[in-house]
């Protein structure tokens, strides 16, 4: 029964995308707070997973405003990017990771206090970007208003790791760059020659070298 109520939550959110349906952001916030009839065991995902798993979730994050990618069922880059903004609205670990926790947002098994509200139209392949002129701050607590815009000084920094690619791979490599700890070139892909740079300057930084760029990281970089 868990499987096939996963199912049916699934096709009903592709029916819709299929259809061209654009939901409004309280039917978004309905369908978050969608209660199975029993708990689904759904896998971990991560970079690289596939399947029928990951089109529920892309399917999920793209009705609710964080995903604008195609529902391919392949976690790729800007899969794990909306999953990091959905969980920085939950207040969850953003590692863009797919696991139990963000699962349970997504799909709650009784209504939570506090279920995020959907970012609408913004697109992941425009994640911001660090830069020098909007500051770096941590993720902050979500508010308790519906569709919360963002202050012109808030700024929200994609966690970056190997095995990555895209424009917030090659800003970062600009900066450790420009900071004298990456030598090759800022090619937006997150090698080995990157996460060495990242760790040289997390230890610089007196920072745990664990080649990670999250938001202390990039608090660091940006000085």
């Amino acid at each position: 029964m868990g499987t096939r109520a996963g199912w049916l939550i699934a096709c009903s959110a592709l029916g819709l995308l299929v259809s061209g349906v654009q939901g409004s952001p309280a039917q978004a916030q309905r369908f978050a707070q969608a209660t199975p009839a029993a708990v689904v065991n759904r896998p971990i995902l991560r970079l690289g997973s596939e399947g029928a798993a990951v089109t529920e979730l892309q399917a999920a994050l793209k009705l609710l405003g964080y995903y604008t990618g195609t529902v391919s069922g392949v976690y790729d880059e800007r899969t794990a990017i909306a999953v990091s903004q959905f969980q920085q609205a939950a207040s969850l670990q953003a590692d863009g990771v797919t696991g139990s926790n963000t699962w349970n947002r997504l799909f709650p098994p009784t209504p939570p206090a506090g279920t995020p509200a959907p970012v609408a139209n913004r697109p992941a392949a425009n994640f911001p970007v660090p830069t020098q002129t909007t500051g770096d701050r941590p993720p902050q607590p979500t508010p308790t208003t519906t569709n919360p815009q963002p202050t012109p000084t808030q700024a929200t920094f994609p966690i970056l790791r190997e095995g990555m690619q895209g424009s917030a791979v090659t800003q970062l490599q600009e900066r450790l760059r420009t900071l004298g700890f990456l030598k090759g070139a800022a090619d937006g892909v997150f090698g080995a020659e990157t996460l060495l740079a990242v760790k040289a300057a997390q230890t610089r930084f007196q920072l745990e070298p664990d080649g990670v760029v999250g938001a202390a990281t990039w608090r660091a970089l940006l000085r």
